[in-house]
């Protein structure tokens, strides 16, 4: 009787352990949320205690940021580390351009141990969109690239594909290859063009350019689909067979 009872001590002594790990971990693991600019903004004004990231470059930053955000560049060396810094406990509002590098800010974050992280969707370009005020915003500038520019490219061509990017955007980068490789494959059946949504400003918001890249497929001037984010070669491939 007695050895049985010392297993059965044992066994509860384990369970005890293995829920109080798991509670642990429950409790240890970061609240993420990415929300769209309207509610950021409601959240922001609401949260006393909330802390305010901009993870653009300085250049970025200084051209116009939210009110009260802090600038901290995702690209420097010593970002993550500057991270650590932070009080962990307080809620964090983070947000880039277009949502790429706030979204890698996000996973980092996480990685640290934060208590709960809200990412603006679609990043400064949504919040543009929405018409909300930006702090030490610069004047715009002419776009060199219009909404007439556009209308023309796509009346040139009955088939068009359209990759949305700009520079700062690393995975508009890591698609470039890949869309010059698909422009000479499809070449007289369906035209690939890209357009740098800092060119063309007007056009992105007035066609709802929001997070980067976007690719959109168009057919006798009307668009047929778009999808945000990143799009491997099979992706791309799917997207053009829409077109045929």
């Amino acid at each position: 009787m007695k050895v049985q009872q010392h297993k059965k001590t044992n066994t509860f002594s384990f369970l005890t352990l293995v829920i109080g790990c798991f509670l642990f971990s429950i409790s240890s693991a970061t609240f993420a949320q990415t929300i769209p600019a309207v509610e950021f903004q409601n959240q922001l004004k609401t949260d006393n205690k909330a802390v305010l990231l901009d993870v653009r470059t300085s250049e970025e930053y200084n051209s116009g940021h939210l009110e009260q955000a802090k600038n901290l560049n995702i690209y420097d060396q010593s970002f993550k580390e500057e991270l650590s810094k932070m009080d962990k406990t307080q809620p964090v509002y983070v947000y880039c351009k277009g949502g790429g590098r706030s979204a890698n800010a996000v996973k980092q974050m996480q990685e640290l141990g934060f208590t709960s992280v809200y990412e603006l969707k679609g990043g400064i370009m949504a919040w543009e969109q929405g018409g909300l005020p930006l702090s030490n915003a610069e004047k715009p500038k002419t776009d060199r690239f219009t909404s007439t520019d556009f209308d023309k490219m796509l009346k040139a061509n009955k088939n068009v594909l359209v990759d949305f990017y700009a520079e700062w955007c690393l995975p508009c980068k890591q698609m470039e290859p890949v869309l010059e490789k698909l422009k000479n494959q499809f070449k007289g059946k369906v035209s690939i063009e890209r357009v740098n949504v800092d060119e063309a400003k007007s056009l992105s918001k007035s066609i709802k350019i929001e997070g980067l890249p976007v690719v959109a497929i168009y057919q006798n001037g009307v668009e047929i689909k778009r999808v945000t984010g990143f799009q491997s070669e099979k992706d791309l491939l799917k997207l053009i067979q829409q077109l045929k």
